[in-house]
């Protein structure tokens, strides 16, 4: 398990919004469900599966 940072947790909030991304499309963008998502984003977990963190890593990583 990793433990996600809130630096972590803002990128990924940051980027979502200036995507306009729902956590269904982030999830389907990332391949992460989207509850899981929804967890991360609202602080209700403070931790995730090394596949999640690594694929929503590599996400917040992409050039766009």
């Amino acid at each position: 398990m990793k433990v996600l940072t809130t630096k972590f947790v803002d990128a990924l909030i940051i980027k979502q919004a200036r995507k306009r991304l729902t956590f269904k499309e982030l999830s389907t963008i990332t391949g992460v469900n989207y509850v899981t998502i929804s967890k991360i984003v609202n602080r209700r977990t403070g931790t995730a599966q090394e596949k999640t963190f690594d694929k929503l890593n590599d996400w917040l990583l992409t050039e766009d």
